[in-house]
């Protein structure tokens, strides 16, 4: 599946669904750059549950601006960083 079509699915996930695809995706990142003992990311934690919940929320209420994967890329991180 090619970036775009993904990103051409994002708006007919439903919360709990982009949530899974955000920790599923920083795992994997993880793990291909093999940061896993750094950058450990579990599934349960709170606070970043309410992270993405929280940024989740902000999306949602948004315009649906489009963005670019490098537009998408810069926010992960910026939502990772907190």
């Amino acid at each position: 599946m090619s970036f775009t079509e993904i990103e051409a699915q994002l708006d007919k996930l439903t919360s709990d669904e982009l949530r899974l695809l955000a920790l599923r995706s920083w795992s994997a990142f993880v793990a291909k750059e093999g940061l896993e003992e750094a950058n450990y990311c579990d599934e349960e934690d709170p606070e970043l549950l309410a992270a993405l919940d929280d940024a989740i929320a902000k999306a949602e209420a948004g315009t649906h601006h489009t963005r670019t994967g490098r537009e998408l890329r810069e926010l992960i991180g910026e939502w990772t960083s907190k």
